[in-house]
């Protein structure tokens, strides 16, 4: 099960990664996903592709504890689980990274693109940990 974990999490590190890239070079965000380098010393002069991997190589550790996560949530239906959980992720990240004073201010600038691929990575990862935590389905 830890091989599984590990691919579901990559593929959906790689998708969310190439879909926060769609959404900034179209704009529909109103910050940049590698805008966390400033605040670093040591990769402010950094390549900018190292810069995408190092948020690749984050949000695979992040899918890779929501995998396991969202096995606390077998009982409760998909649906309502991860569109609950998948737009508190996006709310409190967008409040993280906007830096808003109050959460008004944070629903004002909300991006909603950006909430639907949250939701969708997540639904993605809730889906498969309940899938591959069953007792081998496909093995049946």
């Amino acid at each position: 099960m830890k091989g599984l974990s590990i691919s579901t999490s990559l593929v959906a590190a790689i998708v969310t990664t190439i879909l926060f890239k769609f959404l900034d070079y179209f704009h529909f965000i109103k910050w940049d996903p590698i805008g966390y380098t400033k605040t670093f010393q040591f990769l402010k002069g950094s390549n900018v592709y190292v810069k995408w991997l190092i948020l690749f190589l984050v949000i695979w550790g992040i899918c890779f504890l929501l995998y396991y996560v969202c096995l606390l949530f077998a009982k409760i239906p998909v649906s309502i689980t991860s569109i609950a959980l998948g737009l508190l992720i996006a709310i409190a990240l967008e409040w993280i990274i906007l830096d808003a004073d109050s959460i008004e201010k944070t629903i004002k600038k909300l991006s909603i693109p950006f909430i639907c691929i949250v939701i969708v990575a997540v639904r993605f990862i809730m889906e498969s940990a309940i899938f591959h935590s069953q007792d081998t389905p496909l093995g049946k």
